[in-house]
């Protein structure tokens, strides 16, 4: 009885070494911890004001939101009514090249001011477009409403 005990403590001492081994030395072996790589194109507003004054600012919000208020002087680009905004807009997003941009919506698990900005970069040319980290309204308590 002792001998089958101790010989089964043997067994499991050798496959906890083999498995810890093979957890540290396996070449694709699962990390232990996720690292998030940080979006260059995230901007959050304390970091506003290093981008410098000619802002254009883009609600991607929907036409109804945007309605109800916005900030002051944005654009609205939503993805119901793309095509038909970006030719309503050329004008003005065409003097936005070389300039930031800042596309915003309802909050941080808004995903459309994400996709609108990587639409502005790919589709339309423009090269410093980010998405605003947090809610809009954010910027009128930090002050940053301009």
């Amino acid at each position: 009885m002792r001998r089958t005990i101790f010989q089964t403590l043997i067994i499991i001492a050798i496959s906890a070494a083999i498995a810890t081994a093979s957890a540290f030395l396996h070449p694709r072996a699962p990390a232990w911890y996720l690292t998030e790589t940080p979006d260059p194109w995230v901007i959050t507003p304390d970091r506003i004001d290093d981008l410098g004054a000619d802002i254009l600012w883009v609600d991607a919000r929907p036409a109804a939101d945007f309605e109800k208020g916005h900030h002051p002087g944005a654009l609205s680009l939503n993805e119901d009514n793309w095509g038909d905004q970006v030719f309503e807009n050329q004008d003005v997003l065409s003097e936005a090249i070389g300039n930031p941009v800042i596309v915003y919506c309802d909050g941080s698990g808004c995903e459309r001011s994400k996709h609108i900005a990587e639409r502005l970069r790919q589709l339309v040319g423009l090269e410093r477009v980010y998405h605003l980290k947090g809610d809009w309204r954010e910027l009128e308590s930090t002050g940053l409403s301009r």
